[in-house]
């Protein structure tokens, strides 16, 4: 993937629309294609925990949480490394794991990747190939994983983990009470 490119492939949960990291041509071209309000962040996926030791502060009680949920459907929003910040401005970041193979390989050759859904912002993500490449065919760089069905069509639940206690921000496919329950243990 070159500086500026925008892509999409498939995810565990939905298709995903990212980038590189610290691309910022290529975020700011994801929030012109989905009119997304700069207010918003876009999430990380990463490949391993270790990855996220470098732009995240985490304590035993969301490591336990990573350990039992990850990969899969679930975002965390963690405090940022300082090293984070001074490059994002970014004091809080929403991170996961998927389980996908296309999504992992991509991770694994470019790095950590900002991934957002596939759609205008506040309207429904996109989750058929044929949809996707006719609205977005022409918008993106390349489109990944066309012949891959894996995928169980629901958001991930976001929790908020970042101050010490957790909240929920948007149930998706794991339910909440099984990620207190762990955090709790």
């Amino acid at each position: 993937m070159e500086k500026g490119q925008v892509i999409i492939f498939p995810t565990d949960t939905i298709y995903g629309m990212g980038c590189q990291l610290y691309d910022k041509v290529a975020l700011e071209r994801i929030y012109e294609i989905k009119k997304r309000s700069h207010d918003k962040d876009i999430p990380i996926l990463v490949s391993s925990i270790v990855q996220i030791n470098v732009i995240a502060k985490y304590d035993s009680k969301a490591l336990k949480v990573m350990q039992n949920f990850w990969p899969g459907p679930l975002t965390l929003i963690l405090q940022s490394t300082p090293d984070f910040y001074n490059k994002t401005g970014d004091k809080t970041i929403a991170i996961r794991i998927p389980d996908h193979y296309v999504a992992i390989e991509l991770i694994n050759n470019f790095g950590p990747l900002r991934t957002t859904s596939v759609n205008i912002s506040g309207e429904a993500p996109l989750n058929k190939i044929e949809d996707i490449r006719k609205q977005y065919g022409d918008v993106v760089d390349h489109i990944y994983g066309e012949h891959v069905g894996h995928y169980i069509g629901i958001a991930s639940t976001i929790v908020d983990i970042s101050n010490g206690s957790i909240k929920l921000v948007r149930e998706g496919a794991i339910p909440f009470e099984d990620i207190l329950a762990v955090y709790n243990k």
